[in-house]
């Protein structure tokens, strides 16, 4: 199952498809950039339009802007497509990049950060994403972050190749539907 995953929660335009990913740094220009570079990135891994199954999008937390962005883009697309569209954890696209305990943070405004905290098992395979919620996303102050054992990470891109099959997983689970996190 071919799926798409478009996240812009971060100054990242985030794309992935299950055998590949691609991240620009957008800042405010997710808008203007999207389907160029949605595109670009679908003929560099000659997949149509067509041959996607399912679209997965980051559903924050993040930029308020950029989430809607991304959320309208997809749901627009799946409607065009008639395919289903799913809305995954912004922060744990980030906190899949590594194994163990991750606190995902991305910066808010006033010294602020929307953060989470995740296990991910070292044992976990690429074509089927798993992790476990320590602390589910909120907003705190930058010096306020849980510094557990493991990584902390600030205002790095989410995965998007790890979106695409976890959003996959999803959609074969029957789940559709996007519950954007504003925080």
């Amino acid at each position: 199952m071919t799926v798409l995953a478009i996240d812009t929660a971060t100054p990242y335009l985030v794309l992935g498809l299950p055998h590949a990913e691609g991240a620009w740094r957008l800042d405010r220009r997710h808008a203007e950039a999207l389907f160029t570079h949605l595109e670009a990135f679908l003929q560099t891994h000659r997949v149509s339009l067509k041959a996607i199954r399912g679209i997965v999008v980051g559903q924050g937390p993040g930029s308020y802007t950029g989430v809607r962005i991304g959320v309208s883009a997809a749901l627009g697309l799946g409607r065009a497509l008639g395919v289903p569209v799913v809305g995954v954890d912004t922060l744990a696209g980030i906190a899949l990049r590594y194994r163990g305990t991750v606190t995902p943070a991305l910066s808010a405004r006033s010294g602020r950060v929307y953060t989470a905290t995740y296990r991910v098992p070292a044992s976990q395979t690429p074509s089927a994403p798993h992790l476990e919620v320590v602390h589910p996303p909120h907003k705190t102050r930058l010096e306020a972050l849980p510094f557990l054992e493991g990584c902390v990470v600030v205002d790095e891109p989410p995965s998007g190749r790890a979106l695409a099959v976890w959003g996959r997983a999803q959609l074969q689970a029957g789940r559709r539907g996007v519950s954007v996190h504003y925080l």
